[in-house]
């Protein structure tokens, strides 16, 4: 801040927005509380030498310099004043803030000081105050006649017209609050503003006077339309000059006018267009692209027919920016850049006054999205067809793409990129193409926006085959593309722009052509125990691959040659004559090449050749062979082809034993060692045996009904060796058989020596075979009882044994259910064995069982037998279905059960109805058998019944019947009986059941005894009073523990023998359910009962046992037993009781009290301790509630 010089009157600095006078803020008079809210900058410049102030209407002075900026209120003038040291020039402008141009008309006087007033306005002003000639340089744009654009004017344009003052707001004089005008020519024809005085002591303006105005543009918004311009009125007749005054230092003339006025317009807008790139991967650093030249219409309508103005890009893809006037536009590119498609899209843009749109549209490149398909053919074929063993599939081929458009002078060393591919086999064709599935190496492919398939950009490719495939030679191949044959394996063409598409000169698919290797043999054929050469031997050979066959022959000195310097291929083409050619052409589709006599006549591939049988190789083992062509134009010599003799013969024997004796189970393994002599060493040979039946002369079926065969694959070292062919077979069916081994020797796939003798000992084995019948020594039968001494006796017959061999048969019992060895009862396993001496191949020896059998009843058992001789088993029969390898235990249960109750109590008393249920298990259907049945007492074993028995033919090994009994029971109370069953078949007993602890055989009758005691006297004897118990202990016997029973009791009248009846004439009774640990033991019941009415009678307790079911087991109901019976005493009036005194003779009579006497001080004492307990418990109340 610059220091203030204060005036007389000053009191304080210059404040910015605070006034201490009136202002005038358009027309309307503001104190200076307010000020602060419309304060606008005014700056400053002061040009010379001089002192430059600033005083407001308080007469507060500020110092000015270059640069200083103030705060008045709009609408607020200052005086500036000028001071010189000496006289001068002195010139003070009015100009826009950026100091551009003069909005009010320059005040100039020369002297040594001047001032002026300078109202604050709607616009920021510039002061500048300049000493001295002014310097043309710095001066402002003057303000003078129009210039500029009427329609759209620009800042800086200076409008001229006239204008009349429509209203004035202030007092008489010079005092001006606001001035109204209108009646505007020109460009403000039509708007209305409102000013304020520019010289605060010149003359006020009047309503209808006349001025002339001058509109300097201050500034524009071309977007809303709005333009702001400083307005300057001068009157047009006595206007002030700003500079003469009268005597009392007042303006002489009319007031100038200083306001401003916003008026609108419509401006144009711009725009311009900015074109991208897509798929920049496909174009960058590539010439054959470029953003330069693209045209693009501007048009008023969307179907691009009026067109406005035009969009051309540089190389940067940025066009010139057009003018256009507000509105929508549509833009349709006309002419696309070099390398992209014409985009036909068109593009709406909206152009706003004031505003530049961009426009961004993006091209797409033209590239080539047709496949590169590269088609692998067979020269002689011309298709996608192979020779042999050679294949199309495997191919290499190295694309190369180069960035731009060139031949092969001009070709970079360094492609842009590279790819290595393979052919693969498709369909019909073997092919390759530009993608990952055929990609063995290189770069990145191109794609495309959708990133799916491989692409081209525009550019030069090169396509060579870097590697043959298998079979094949690179010498000779040819490219064929749609330009024509091109000879070698590279080939060169490009991808051109065809409008909006891209092609591939040479097309997209081409085809390349190798050649197949081929080769020729020769061999000379001699007899190798003579060694003399073998003319006219037929030979046979076949393409493994093809299968393409042809016959050839040796010449007369047993010598040939495939070659076409022997004898050509045409000649006689296929005829297998000697001297005749031969020619190997035919392919996978079936196709025959045309014959070469410059080529071999066999190509890649390997071949058999084997010999076929004439006259001159008769009983001599015929060649087979195999060779291989693997090099082109190449003679494979295949040496000297020699005949030798061939014989075989040989041992078979079972791998177990060793002999030709093998046990017929479901695992046999025979080894057969053949022997043989003239085989050829280093060549495969496989030796073949058959299993025949020795009886039938018919191959031996397995299980499954298929033949056996034994095979192996063997290579001598010598012309003379042996070889073991192994059978491996289920040998279950046969036993009691005897089988041969035949033996077939193959060399690829030729038999060449067979050994087939049926009688010959040497290839024979022999299977024992064991038939079992087993019976109890007892019975005779299949069924044997369950005991301690259990004998069984096994018939083991015997056939196909070797007569006067000593063998073993070793037997054990199994348990046919499980499977398993079955245990006697010491738990060790039931086995026996016997030697013995074939006396014939055929013969039986029978094998006894001796055991403790207790523990068995109720089980299966089956003999398993095994034939020994020494230590090597020869034979089994270990059949569980069996029925003669079969013995059955059988097995009885019983469960025997009151009939009326369907328990095992009864209630010893009158007759007793039994049912015994007989379960029995492992008996033979259809045979009769007698069940026998008889009751005993458990402790005694006494009979307690006859026996009852019963026939019953079984229809099934298990089932059961039934046995009724009638029994007494007066003598049974406390005991119990037991049904004992057995089961008989022809007399003989087969099962029994005789467990005198078995509970479910079993049939117990409780027994209860009562003693009665009154609880008080613990006695016999009770008071006949109101309340009284009767404790009766109740002993039990033969319950059966952790069961539920229940007692019931009732007092009985002894005198009348009813039921006793209390007051109510209910009965009295008690009841109590219980569960006893053991089958003996005791039990309290308590009566209660009102005896009063009871004295000198008795009461008698009857108890009665129930089974939870409530089926009556017992009672004690004895009127006359003792022990159940209570007396209930009568109570006796007592009598005068006379008192002898000493030394008295009279006698003192004493009266008890009776009953009703009015001498109670009992009752007297117990009322008055009553009332005293009440007097004090009220007393205590009262306290606690008044507390």
């Amino acid at each position: 801040m610059t220091k203030m010089h204060r005036g007389k009157k000053a009191a304080a600095s210059l404040m910015a927005g605070i006034l201490l006078c009136q202002m005038f803020v358009f027309g309307v008079s503001k104190t200076s509380a307010d000020a602060r809210e419309v304060a606008k900058k005014m700056s400053f410049e002061v040009v010379g030498e001089g002192i430059v102030t600033v005083t407001d209407t308080a007469e507060r002075t500020q110092e000015i310099t270059s640069g200083s900026v103030i705060e008045v209120p709009k609408g607020m003038c200052v005086r500036v004043q000028a001071e010189s040291p000496k006289e001068t020039d002195i010139a003070v402008h009015v100009l826009d803030k950026d100091g551009n141009y003069e909005l009010e008309d320059v005040s100039e006087v020369q002297g040594k000081c001047f001032w002026r007033d300078v109202t604050a306005m709607e616009l920021e002003k510039k002061v500048v105050v300049t000493f001295g000639k002014e310097d043309k340089k710095i001066r402002a744009v003057r303000t003078g006649q129009t210039r500029g654009n009427y329609n759209k004017p620009e800042a800086g344009d200076v409008f001229t017209g006239n204008c009349v003052i429509t209203a004035v707001d202030g007092g008489n004089g010079h005092t001006v609050h606001s001035v109204t005008i209108g009646g505007f020519t020109g460009i403000l024809a039509g708007v209305t503003a409102t000013g304020g005085c520019a010289d605060h002591t010149a003359a006020a303006p009047y309503v209808g006077q006349e001025y002339t105005y001058r509109y300097t543009v201050t500034g524009v918004n071309k977007v809303t339309g709005e333009v702001m311009g400083n307005l300057y009125c001068t009157s047009v007749t006595g206007s002030t000059d700003g500079v003469t005054k009268d005597s009392g230092g007042r303006l002489i003339g009319y007031q100038r006018i200083s306001g401003s006025a916003l008026i609108y317009r419509n401006y144009s807008g711009y725009a311009k267009l900015k074109k991208g790139k897509t798929q920049t991967v496909l174009t960058n650093g590539n010439p054959q692209y470029s953003l330069e030249d693209a045209c693009y219409g501007i048009y008023k309508d969307r179907s691009a027919t009026n067109e406005a103005a035009t969009f051309t890009t540089d190389k940067e893809g940025n066009s010139n920016t057009v003018e256009l006037e507000e509105g929508t536009y549509y833009v349709k590119e006309k002419k696309a850049p070099k390398g992209y498609r014409l985009d036909e899209t068109v593009y709406p843009v909206t152009v706003v006054s004031g505003q530049t749109v961009s426009v961004n549209v993006k091209d797409v490149p033209v590239y080539s999205d047709m496949e590169l398909i590269l088609e692998k053919i067979d020269q002689e074929y011309k298709a996608g067809k192979s020779h042999g063993a050679g294949s199309l599939e495997g191919a290499e081929f190295t694309v190369c793409y180069y960035a731009g458009i060139y031949d092969q002078a001009t070709l970079p060393k360094t492609p842009d990129r590279t790819w290595v591919l393979k052919s693969k086999k498709e369909k019909d064709r073997y092919e390759s193409r530009l993608n990952k599935d055929y990609q063995i190496s290189g770069d990145d492919f191109y794609y495309a926006e959708d990133g799916k398939i491989p692409v081209l950009p525009l550019g030069t490719i090169s396509i060579e085959e870097t590697k043959a495939p298998e079979g094949y030679s690179l010498d000779g191949a040819y490219i064929e593309s749609v330009e024509g044959k091109t000879e070698g394996t590279y080939y060169l063409t490009k991808i051109i722009q065809d409008g909006n598409l891209a092609k591939i000169q040479g097309g997209n698919t081409y085809k390349i052509a190798d050649r197949i290797f081929r080769g020729d043999i020769e061999f000379q054929k001699k007899d190798e125990e003579t060694q003399e050469s073998m003319a006219g031997i037929p030979f046979r050979i076949t393409s493994v691959t093809t299968g393409e066959s042809h016959m050839i022959m040796t010449d007369a000195n047993g010598y040939f040659s495939s070659a076409s310097n022997y004898v050509k291929h045409s000649e006689n083409t296929n005829t297998g004559q000697a001297e005749s050619g031969i020619w190997f052409g035919i392919n996978s589709g079936g196709e025959m090449s045309e014959v070469n006599d410059d080529n071999g006549a066999f190509p890649y591939d390997t071949y058999k050749m084997e010999e076929l049988r004439c006259g001159q190789n008769v009983d001599k083992a015929l060649y087979k062979g195999t060779f291989k062509i693997s090099r082109d134009n190449y003679i494979l010599d295949l040496g000297t082809i020699m005949n030798p003799d061939l014989v075989i013969s040989t041992v078979a024997k079972d791998e177990e034993t060793g002999t030709h004796y093998s046990n017929a189970d479901e695992s046999v393994t025979v080894i057969d060692t053949v022997t043989y002599t003239g085989l050829k060493k280093g060549k495969e040979y496989v030796m073949k045996g058959t299993l025949m039946d020795h009886k039938t002369g018919e191959p031996v079926l397995d299980s499954k009904g298929k033949k056996i065969f034994g095979l192996q694959k063997f290579i001598p070292k010598t012309a003379k060796g042996s070889v073991e062919v192994e059978f491996n077979f289920d040998g279950n069916t046969l036993a009691g058989k005897n089988i041969t081994v035949f033996e077939e020797c193959y060399l690829d796939e030729e038999l060449i020596a067979v050994h087939k003798d049926i009688e010959d000992v040497s290839q024979m084995i022999h299977f024992p075979e064991l038939k079992t019948s087993v019976k109890d020594d007892q019975t005779g039968i299949h069924i044997i009882k369950s005991e301690k001494d259990m004998q069984i006796t096994d018939t083991v017959e015997y056939h196909n044994l070797k007569k006067g061999k000593k063998y073993k048969i070793t037997g054990t019992l199994m348990d046919k259910d499980t499977g398993k060895a079955v245990k006697d009862a010491n738990g060790e396993k039931i086995t026996s064995s016997v030697e013995f001496v074939a006396e014939d191949t055929d013969g039986s020896v029978d094998v006894k069982f001796n055991f403790d059998g207790t523990n068995l009843g109720g089980k299966i058992l089956v003999a398993f037998e095994k034939l020994y001789y020494g230590e090597k088993l020869y034979g089994t029969h270990a059949d569980r279905e069996d029925e003669e390898q079969t013995m059955y235990v059988p097995e009885v249960e019983t469960v025997a059960l009151n009939k009326e109750t369907e328990t095992h109590h009864a209630l010893a008393d009158g007759t007793v109805e039994l049912l015994d249920t007989v379960k029995y298990r492992n008996l033979l259907p259809g045979r009769n058998y007698t069940l026998h049945g008889m009751i005993v007492e458990k402790e005694t074993g006494n009979p307690v019944s006859e026996e009852r028995t019963l026939e019953f033919v079984p229809e099934k090994s298990e089932g059961s019947v039934e046995l009724g009994f009638e029994i007494s029971a007066d003598e049974l109370c406390g005991k119990t009986i037991v049904v004992y069953e057995e089961i008989k078949a022809d007399g003989k007993s087969i099962a029994e059941h005789k467990d005198p602890e078995a509970k479910e055989q079993s049939i117990y009758f409780p027994e209860i005894g009562t003693k009665a005691l009154d609880e008080n006297s613990k006695t016999q004897e009770g008071e006949a009073k109101e309340k009284q118990k009767i404790i009766d202990q109740i002993t039990y016997k033969n319950l059966l523990p952790d069961e539920t029973y229940v007692l019931k009791g009732v007092l009985m009248d002894k005198e009348t023998g009813k039921e006793l009846l209390d007051e109510n004439g209910k009965r009295v009774t008690a009841g109590i359910s219980f569960v006893p640990e053991n089958e003996e033991g005791t039990i309290e019941m308590t009566f209660e009962l009102d005896a009063r009415m009871l004295a000198g009678k008795s009461v008698v307790v009857f108890e009665r046992l129930y089974d939870e079911e409530e089926h009556l087991i017992a009672k004690e109901e004895d009127i006359e037993n003792a022990d159940q019976t209570v007396l209930y005493r009568k109570q006796e009036i007592p009598k005068n009781t006379i008192v002898e005194k000493p030394g008295h003779n009279s006698k003192e009579v004493r009266k008890s009290p009776k009953t009703g006497d009015e001498n109670r001080m009992d009752l007297w004492l117990v009322m008055l301790c009553a009332f005293g307990i009440a007097v004090v418990t009220e007393i205590v109340i009262y306290k606690r509630r008044n507390r």
